[in-house]
């Protein structure tokens, strides 16, 4: 059979399937019941077609914080998918007052790594929701589906045994539709320009050292993406079940 990795939709530019990585533990991802993607406010009468007739989508996890769904929108009701929210920030980056040279000073990784730390608990909970056979297919998104959604989309991965190479690799998959993304971006929320600004020049890209760093950082850190998810919060239980569930 083929399977398609990205999924071509009018109103997400970066909806991609996360079947087919090879894991440590034996067998491959399964194609088909996990979805990354960019904000799914935009869906258009024929993307709905896709996601409910062809793929079923059953569940969505919106990963934006509460003012983005305010500014910008929420995935429609009448789709009958099942959303949950699970804000990893209480507000989106342009929102703070930071200093400059702190934004900076930190490398791309380093700004994943404060993401991923100071909303560790709210990651944790997207993974239990995530890692749940019994909501899938499921898809998983945030404004870009490139950051918030890159670094949920690791630790999926990472849990059950796909490689370092492969999660930049997925990760930086995002970079084709990456033009597409700012161009939706400034035109909803157009202030993100003075945000980007003072920010490393890539940030509106996907590098791979980017994830790479930041893989690097949790080995370090957490001693791999498992004990991560274990020290915020995820069962040991839910990791069992994703890897028997996510493999075959």
């Amino acid at each position: 059979m083929n399977h398609q990795r990205r999924i071509p939709l009018e109103g997400c530019v970066n909806f991609r399937d996360l079947g087919g990585y090879a894991s440590s533990l034996g067998g491959t991802t399964k194609w088909g019941v996990l979805f990354r993607a960019d904000s799914l406010h935009r869906l258009s009468q024929a993307d709905s077609e896709v996601l409910i007739g062809r793929l079923g989508i059953r569940t969505a996890v919106d990963l934006r914080a509460n003012d983005e769904r305010e500014r910008v929108g929420v995935l429609d009701p009448a789709l009958g998918i099942d959303e949950h929210h699970i804000g990893t920030t209480d507000r989106t980056m342009h929102t703070y007052e930071r200093p400059d040279t702190e934004l900076r000073n930190q490398s791309f990784g380093q700004i994943y790594e404060n993401m991923i730390s100071t909303g560790g608990e709210r990651f944790a909970a997207a993974i239990e929701l995530v890692a749940d056979p019994d909501l899938w297919p499921t898809a998983f998104f945030c404004m870009a589906g490139k950051d918030r959604t890159g670094c949920l989309a690791s630790m999926i991965l990472g849990l059950v045994g796909v490689n370092h190479q492969d999660i930049v690799a997925d990760y930086a998959a995002t970079a084709p539709a990456t033009p597409a993304i700012r161009e939706r971006a400034l035109a909803e929320l157009p202030e993100m320009a003075q945000v980007w600004a003072r920010l490393p020049d890539d940030i509106v890209n996907a590098p791979t050292s980017a994830m790479t760093e930041l893989l690097g950082i949790v080995d370090d850190r957490w001693g791999g993406l498992e004990g991560y998810a274990l020290e915020f919060g995820v069962k040991p239980q839910t990791i069992e079940r994703l890897r028997a569930s996510f493999l075959a």
